[in-house]
């Protein structure tokens, strides 16, 4: 009985400690290693460099529009469905705006014209 006991101890101890476990990230490109990592690292790399993804936080839509802007006006190539699709849930799911990030976004609360 105790072992069984120490048996779902330590199950429920390493269940808690992977959730809470941080996160691994890629030393090449900088990308949190999740689901959708490798789709990522594929597809956005083509073109520029993948600190632009790290350096940035949208909601799911934000990134959409995005996809949407680098297809209509900086030559990025149509993804299908379930491509589109895994790079959404890896970008809303790992760089999103409700997630923190090392500082406050910057506010401007007046802009100034120059002359």
């Amino acid at each position: 009985m105790i072992s069984f006991i120490r048996l779902i101890l330590i199950t429920s101890l390493l269940i808690v400690q992977s959730a809470y476990a941080a996160q691994t990230i890629d030393s090449k490109s900088g990308l949190l290693i999740d689901k959708g990592f490798k789709t990522v690292k594929q597809h956005c790399s083509t073109c520029h460099s993948l600190k632009i993804v790290t350096q940035n936080k949208a909601s799911r839509q934000g990134w959409l529009d995005t996809i949407r802007w680098m297809q209509k006006t900086q030559g990025m190539s149509s993804l299908n469905a379930k491509t589109e699709k895994v790079i959404l849930d890896y970008l809303a799911n790992n760089y999103s705006s409700s997630k923190k990030s090392r500082r406050a976004p910057i506010t401007i609360e007046k802009w100034y014209k120059y002359q």
